[in-house]
């Protein structure tokens, strides 16, 4: 199963960042794919195929990291692209990490080290992947970026961790979550999350 660690948008976010990406979609002029708004989220750890007996160690193991750390916002006040403007590959919503989620991150960068993932990189950015670039860039999506200026600066409340599975579809991908771990609480909860992941993790 293709897997990844992720922090869940809520609705009106999500609303408005679709909207984002619509604009978006209409002033970029190369080939792109964009993800669909039922898929927006901010991901802290791409873990990729995995056994199905792995997640309930990778359960047990985020129950450790978040129950050290309790909810947080994230701001989602600026456009960017990943690796760089000059060779965009991923067009991104997001904003400053902090300390926080950097400090989610590499706690879970430690303990998924332990359990033979490979090490990563410190994060800076959390971010939403808004498309992902698939043409030959031009300076449309510069000129884009600029044309919209700074983001209202939304704020994304974050007060769980889900292990999202993804699954390739002729329509696309589809994510389901495998489970949900609240921060600041050591039990873990259901897929339903009592009206939450159905609602927020996607």
């Amino acid at each position: 199963m293709r897997t990844f660690l992720c922090i869940p948008i809520d609705t009106p976010l999500r609303e408005a960042l679709s909207n984002l990406s619509g604009e978006l979609r209409s002033l970029v002029q190369v080939r792109a794919s964009w993800v669909k708004a039922e898929n927006f989220h901010v991901t802290l750890r791409f873990l990729g195929e995995i056994e199905p007996m792995l997640t309930i160690e990778l359960q047990q193991l985020c129950r450790v990291v978040t129950r050290r750390i309790q909810p947080f916002n994230l701001s989602i006040d600026r456009l960017g692209m990943f690796p760089s403007p000059e060779r965009p590959r991923v067009l991104w919503a997001g904003g400053e990490a902090p300390s926080t989620f950097r400090d989610l991150a590499s706690s879970l960068n430690h303990e998924l080290v332990k359990i033979g993932f490979p090490k990563e990189r410190k994060a800076t950015i959390s971010h939403i992947t808004l498309a992902r670039i698939k043409g030959r860039a031009d300076r449309s999506i510069g000129e884009a970026i600029r044309s919209l200026g700074k983001l209202p600066g939304w704020t994304l409340h974050a007060d769980r961790l889900i292990l999202m599975e993804s699954r390739l579809t002729a329509h696309g991908a589809a994510y389901t979550p495998v489970f949900t771990q609240r921060f600041g609480d050591a039990a873990a909860c259901g897929t339903d999350a009592s009206g939450g992941a159905n609602d927020h993790a996607i």
